[in-house]
């Protein structure tokens, strides 16, 4: 029995497929279409028009399924190497009980004929058919020796035994089962002729379609690349265009695009215009650390001498907080320090949009 084939029995097995799902997706979205061609925006379309959009659409589809298709080819088709050369290794290499004899008369034995049962099955058996060299009789057995027993077939009606009697007629192979028990009858008809030019007309069907379609539907590697590596690109923009929808529907992330992002120019004039007013002067910026986030020290003159420590601190940090309330930039915990009437601080910027919708949070 042969399960391995050679490679080209797969392309042509997986190729058939590809063909056959482009043509079935490709004549049913027309279908579909020619059935709402009185419907609507449709009826505009010129019958010249209306089958070109037509086409463009069924084929847009077309090739989607044919990047997919290719994409899953080298793996779909090793599967099956690997599950057929796994089934011929073990009908290739079992071995038939030895010592044998005839259950009737007790002569030797031998194997006419070995199948493998349940093919693909976890439980996959070896059935080897003896047969007596003297009675012909025959039996059959497992690979590890145990016996097959066949199981008659039981009336439907009554579930007594089955007769069977079968003829074989200008190669039409009529089998009667009958109940000894009961007026149940059946015939099973198999025409091996109707067989034979059934299984034709597919094969001749089979290689008509891979002879026309296959260049079409059945892309090679570099055309199989360039078209994986559009749809990824588009698959990518529809979940960026997807996410930017719900961001725009989120109050939060709308609140933190709100958020006014300052230069470090922009920043000094805009803390300097408001905290002049309430006594403090001579704001001056540090080197900025340009780490994961921009920090940058501060320092500001105590102009109200009268101000106590506690007071200066308190009132500075709070109109800084509120300075910076509906800005990108925020105090740091560190808070305010103060000393001889100097007031030192940080200021951290947020850059990226999750950092920003934490701070509105």
């Amino acid at each position: 029995m042969q399960y391995l084939q050679d490679d080209q029995h797969y392309i042509d097995r997986y190729d058939l497929r590809t063909i056959e799902e482009c043509l079935d997706w490709y004549w049913s979205i027309r279908e579909d279409f020619n059935k709402k061609r009185d419907d609507g925006e449709l009826k505009k379309f010129t019958k010249e028009e209306f089958g070109k959009e037509v086409h463009k659409i069924a084929s847009y589809t077309v090739n989607v399924i044919k990047a997919q298709r290719y994409k899953q080819k080298k793996e779909t088709i090793q599967k099956w190497i690997d599950r057929d050369s796994k089934e011929q290794k073990k009908f290739d290499n079992a071995v038939a009980p030895g010592g044998v004899l005839c259950k009737e008369c007790f002569s030797p034995t031998k194997v006419t004929s070995k199948d493998l049962l349940d093919s693909y099955e976890p439980d996959s058996q070896i059935l080897f058919m003896f047969e007596c060299l003297k009675c012909k009789k025959r039996q059959a057995l497992y690979e590890d020796g145990t016996e097959w027993h066949h199981e008659d077939p039981k009336c439907p009606e009554c579930n007594s035994p089955l007769n069977d009697k079968s003829k074989n007629v200008k190669n039409v192979l009529t089998t009667t089962y009958s109940c000894s028990n009961c007026d149940y009858i059946k015939e099973d008809i198999y025409d091996f002729n109707k067989s034979k030019k059934e299984r034709e007309a597919r094969e001749a069907r089979e290689s008509k379609l891979l002879t026309e379609y296959r260049k079409e539907f059945c892309v090679d590697e570099k055309v199989g690349e360039e078209m994986l590596l559009t749809y990824e690109q588009i698959s990518r923009l529809v979940d960026e265009m997807k996410e930017n929808e719900k961001k725009d529907k989120d109050p939060q992330i709308q609140k933190a695009r709100q958020l006014k992002k300052l230069t470090v120019v922009r920043l000094g004039k805009l803390i300097t215009d408001t905290i002049e007013k309430e006594g403090y002067t001579d704001l001056k910026f540090g080197k900025p650390e340009m780490g994961q986030h921009v920090i940058i020290d501060f320092s500001v003159n105590e102009a109200k001498e009268e101000r106590k420590e506690y007071d200066s601190q308190n009132t500075l940090k709070k109109i800084i907080k509120e300075i910076l309330e509906d800005t990108n930039w925020r105090l740091m915990s560190d808070g305010i320090h103060y000393r001889l009437g100097i007031l030192t601080g940080r200021l951290k910027a947020f850059e990226r949009e999750q950092e920003l919708v934490e701070l509105v949070r």
